[in-house]
């Protein structure tokens, strides 16, 4: 029978994802900007050319609204990298606002930006702990994490399949957090769990 501080719970690790998980996205989002721009800076004089070309109204009339065409040029630009730009924040957004907490009886995984969601996984229902790194989350120390588990059925049933609950992303020092709740799943299943080792 385990004693009244071994049932207690003990917070054992708590994290938020790491804003270099975009770091690709940002340099990509960049290059697409200044893409966009340098193409419309080259193009737009030609254009105005070929336009003017024509015929003599058609010449009249880009002379007469040039400030109002480079206007739109420009316009042009900003609105198509804002919605680039937008987007990118929004995702900066949502990544900050998840919050991971472990502790020896469960994971939750808060998430949200307007609303709140609190996902909790109880760790005596890990199955497996699977871990990823692309190229760039190597460079930059970072990982993603999923959570495979089976939930027992609430009316006494037999378990649901496993499958994935959860994934955890940009979390620095990924190996390290993988054991983490390797060990803690384990230790919580009374040693019963067999899991592929890192």
């Amino acid at each position: 029978m385990a004693s009244a501080e071994e049932q207690l719970e003990q917070q054992l690790w708590e994290g938020v994802p790491s804003l270099r998980a975009l770091a690709v996205d940002a340099a990509g989002t960049a290059l697409f900007t200044i893409g966009l721009s340098l193409a419309v800076g080259f193009v737009y004089r030609p254009v105005l050319d070929a336009i003017s070309g024509m015929s003599r109204d058609m010449a009249r009339f880009v002379s007469s609204n040039e400030p109002g065409l480079r206007f739109a040029a420009v316009l042009f630009v900003v609105v198509v990298a804002g919605q680039h730009l937008v987007r990118l924040g929004w995702r900066a957004l949502v990544l900050r606002n998840q919050h991971y907490r472990l502790s020896n009886q469960r994971l939750l995984i808060e998430s949200g930006v307007f609303s709140r969601t609190i996902n909790e996984i109880d760790l005596r229902t890990v199955d497996d702990i699977t871990f990823h790194q692309r190229f760039s989350e190597r460079l930059l120390g970072l990982g993603q994490i999923g959570i495979v588990s089976s939930e027992p059925d609430p009316s006494g049933g037999a378990p649901r399949r496993a499958g994935l609950r959860a994934r955890l992303v940009g979390v620095p020092q990924p190996r390290d957090v993988r054991e983490l709740v390797r060990n803690a799943a384990y230790a919580a299943t009374g040693r019963q769990v067999f899991m592929r080792p890192t």
